[in-house]
């Protein structure tokens, strides 16, 4: 079987068929939810949950009120370093639960 170019990643084909269908914000959300552990590192990550993305607004649930404040000084590093990852200013502001 020969092919006129060579077969693409399934991410790569998945964000082409997104592209063409609108659904690029709705796979960028999907994206930022999915980074979320990887952004904060392991030990944030065991102690917080992302719950939901709305409008550009990503709610995460956090363990205690304790860890709800020292991420509330984190937020801005978290902020630029997920919308680097993505690729784009998706999400405006965190909210901790």
């Amino acid at each position: 079987m020969s092919y006129t170019r060579p077969p693409r990643h399934l991410d790569v084909a998945l964000d082409a068929l997104y592209q063409h269908l609108k659904f690029d914000d709705t796979a960028d959300e999907f994206r930022a939810v999915k980074l979320w552990s990887d952004v904060v590192g392991a030990h944030i990550a065991r102690v917080s949950e992302v719950e939901k993305i709305v409008n550009g607004v990503l709610f995460v649930k956090v363990r205690n009120s304790a860890w709800r404040n020292e991420l509330t000084f984190k937020k801005p590093g978290i902020l630029s370093q997920l919308n680097s990852r993505i690729g784009r200013d998706l999400v405006k502001e965190i909210v901790f639960k």
